[in-house]
C-alpha cells in the first residue's frame, strides 16, 4: 500500500461504512413501498419492528462517536481526494451530524410510530377521522420536537430548520419566507384574473369512452415509457397517495391513482412521479449507494416532477399530442378528444380542496398553508387536537372556501404519518425551481417545446440530465441551481410562466 493510499485510508473505511448504510437505506424504501402498495394492514406492527431495526443499524454504522472520529481523520487527508470524494465525505459528515445528534432510541421509535400511524391513517382518512389520527400524530410531534432540538442544538440551526436540513440542505426559513410571503401575495390576484378569463371560455364538452381502471392502467404505463422508463427498470402501482421511492440504479418504482370519473388525475400522478423516477434513473451509477450519489435534496426533487408534470405536461404542445392519445386508450366520441377540449380541460383552474390535484397557480398556496402550520407544531403555537379548525381557517383565507371534511383537508396527505416533517416546504419551492429551470432550458435549447407535440421528452432530458441529474450531491443546492438556471432559486420565473399561460397565451 502506498503512502497515499494509507493516508486516505480513513476516507475508504468511513465510506464502506455509509455505502452500507446506503444499501440499508434502500431495503428500507423497498419495505415502505411494500407497505403502501402489497402489505395486509396486520402486518404494520412487524413492519414497524423490521424498519426500526434498519434504523437500529444505521445508527450504529454511521452515528457514533467512533465514525465523528474517523471523518476528523479522513478530512485531514482531503487534498489526497478527487473532487467526487471530497464531495462525498462533506455529505457524510452531514449526515453523520444528524445522526449523532439524535439517540438512537429516538429514531427507532419514530419509525415504529411512523409505521403504524401510515396504518391508522389508511383508515382515518376516507372516514375523514381526525380523532383516531390524533394519538398517534400526538406521539409523533413529541417526538419531531426532541429531534429537532437535539439537530438543532448540532447544527447550530433553529428547530424546523434542522428538521429541513435533514431533506434539503442548505435551505432555511430566512430563503423560503420571503418567497412564500410573495407567492401567498400575488398569486390570488394571479388566480383571480384567470378566472375571469376563463369565465368566458366554452364549456368543456363532456368527455365518453371507457374509463375503467384496466384502460387508465395501460395508459399510465405508456406514459411511462414515452417519458424514457422501461419495464427492464421501472413498475408502476398503485396506493392512495401516489409516491415514488428509490430502491436500487437499474430499479425505480413508482405508483399512481385511478379514477374512473376524473381520468386527469392518473395522468398528471403518472407524468409527477416518472420525473422524480428518472431523477433517481439518471444518477450516476458510479456514485450508488454513495451519500454524494444520491438526489440534491427534496426541493431538487420536487422540481423535477413538477417539470414533467406541469411545466411540459400542461403545455398546450404536449396537451395536443396527448389528445389523440387519449382518445386511443379510452375510445368515445372522437369530437370531445380534441385538442382544444383537452387542453380546455387540463387548464382549468379548480375549485377543489386537494393539493395533489391543484392547478398550477394554486398549488403553491397548498404547500404554504402546510408549511405554516407545520411551523406551529413545532413550536408549541398550535396543538394536534387544533389542527383540523387551524387547516380551516387558513385555507378558507387563502382559498376563499372551506374543506368540507378532514379527508379533502388536514387528513388529505400521508407525510405526517409518514414522519415526513419540515418536508412539505419543497412542493412549492420545487414548482418555482421547475419554472426557473424550464425557462433557461427552453432559452437553450428551442428544440425542447416543439419536441413536447411529438411526445419527445428526448431533447428535454439531454438538458435536464447533465445540470441536475449527473450533478447528484456533488455541488451545494445553490451552486446545483444557479449553475443550471443562472440565478439563485426565486419566485419570479413561477410568476412570469403563470401569466404567460394562463392570461397571455392564446386559447383556441
Amino acid at each position: 500500500m502506498s503512502p497515499s493510499t494509507q493516508q486516505a485510508d480513513p476516507y475508504a473505511r468511513a465510506a464502506a461504512k455509509f455505502s452500507l448504510a446506503c444499501k440499508l437505506a434502500s431495503i428500507e424504501s423497498l419495505l415502505s413501498w411494500d407497505a403502501q402498495t402489497n402489505m395486509p394492514k396486520g402486518g404494520a406492527w412487524a413492519r414497524g419492528e423490521q424498519v426500526g431495526a434498519l434504523a437500529e443499524i444505521a445508527s450504529d454504522l454511521t452515528g457514533t462517536k467512533e465514525i465523528g472520529d474517523l471523518l476528523d481523520e479522513a478530512q485531514a487527508y482531503a487534498n489526497l481526494l478527487d473532487a467526487s470524494e471530497r464531495a462525498n465525505l462533506d455529505e457524510m459528515r452531514r449526515l453523520w451530524v444528524h445522526r449523532a445528534a439524535v439517540p438512537k432510541e429516538l429514531l427507532v421509535e419514530r419509525a415504529r410510530v411512523s409505521q403504524a400511524l401510515q396504518a391508522t391513517w389508511l383508515d382515518a382518512k376516507p372516514n375523514s377521522d381526525f380523532a383516531s389520527f390524533a394519538p398517534g400524530f400526538k406521539k409523533m410531534m413529541a417526538i419531531h420536537k426532541e429531534v429537532a432540538a437535539a439537530k438543532g442544538a448540532a447544527l447550530g440551526l433553529a428547530p424546523y430548520d434542522a428538521m429541513m436540513d435533514e431533506q434539503d440542505p442548505g435551505l432555511t426559513t430566512a430563503l423560503i419566507d420571503p418567497i412564500f410571503d410573495d407567492l401567498a401575495a400575488e398569486l390570488p390576484g394571479i388566480m383571480a384574473a384567470v378566472r375571469a378569463r376563463q369565465a368566458c371560455w366554452r364549456a368543456v364538452i363532456p368527455f365518453s369512452g371507457d374509463f375503467s381502471v384496466g384502460r387508465q392502467t395501460a395508459l399510465s404505463e405508456r406514459l411511462a415509457v414515452i417519458v424514457g422508463h422501461s419495464p427492464d427498470n421501472s413498475r408502476i402501482d398503485v396506493a392512495p397517495h401516489p409516491f415514488s421511492m428509490p430502491h436500487s440504479p437499474g430499479d425505480v418504482r413508482f405508483t399512481t391513482r385511478y379514477d374512473v370519473d376524473k381520468f386527469r388525475y392518473s395522468v398528471t400522478a403518472t407524468l409527477h412521479e416518472a420525473g422524480h423516477s428518472m431523477y433517481e434513473l439518471n444518477l450516476p451509477r458510479a456514485l450508488a449507494f454513495a451519500p454524494a450519489g444520491f438526489a440534491r435534496g427534496a426541493s431538487a426533487h420536487e422540481s423535477q416532477s413538477l417539470m414533467l408534470e406541469m411545466m411540459a405536461g400542461r403545455s398546450k404542445e404536449f396537451l395536443e399530442f396527448l389528445a389523440p392519445l387519449l382518445h386511443e386508450y379510452f375510445g368515445g366520441d372522437k369530437a370531445c378528444w380534441t385538442a382544444a377540449n383537452v387542453l380546455n380541460y387540463f387548464r382549468r383552474v379548480d375549485d377543489d380542496y386537494i393539493r395533489v390535484e391543484a392547478d398550477e397557480i394554486s398549488y403553491p398556496l397548498h404547500v404554504i398553508l402546510r408549511y405554516r402550520l407545520e411551523r406551529a407544531l413545532l413550536s408549541g403555537d398550535l396543538a394536534v387536537d387544533d389542527v383540523p379548525g387551524a387547516w380551516n381557517e387558513m385555507f378558507r383565507k387563502l382559498f376563499g372556501r372551506t374543506p368540507p371534511n378532514h379527508a379533502k383537508g388536514c387528513l388529505q396527505d400521508i407525510h405526517w404519518a409518514a414522519a415526513l416533517f419540515g418536508y412539505f416546504p419543497n412542493y412549492a419551492l420545487g414548482e418555482a425551481l421547475a419554472a426557473q429551470l424550464f425557462e433557461r432550458a427552453k432559452a437553450d435549447d428551442a428544440a425542447i417545446v416543439p419536441a413536447l407535440r411529438k411526445g419527445d421528452f428526448k431533447p428535454y432530458f439531454s438538458w435536464v440530465r447533465p445540470r441536475i441529474h449527473e450533478q447528484a450531491s456533488l455541488k451545494s443546492f445553490d451552486d446545483i441551481v444557479a449553475g443550471a438556471s443562472g440565478s439563485k432559486l426565486s419566485g419570479a420565473a413561477l410568476k412570469r410562466h403563470l401569466r404567460a399561460r394562463y392570461l397571455d397565451e392564446e386559447f383556441d
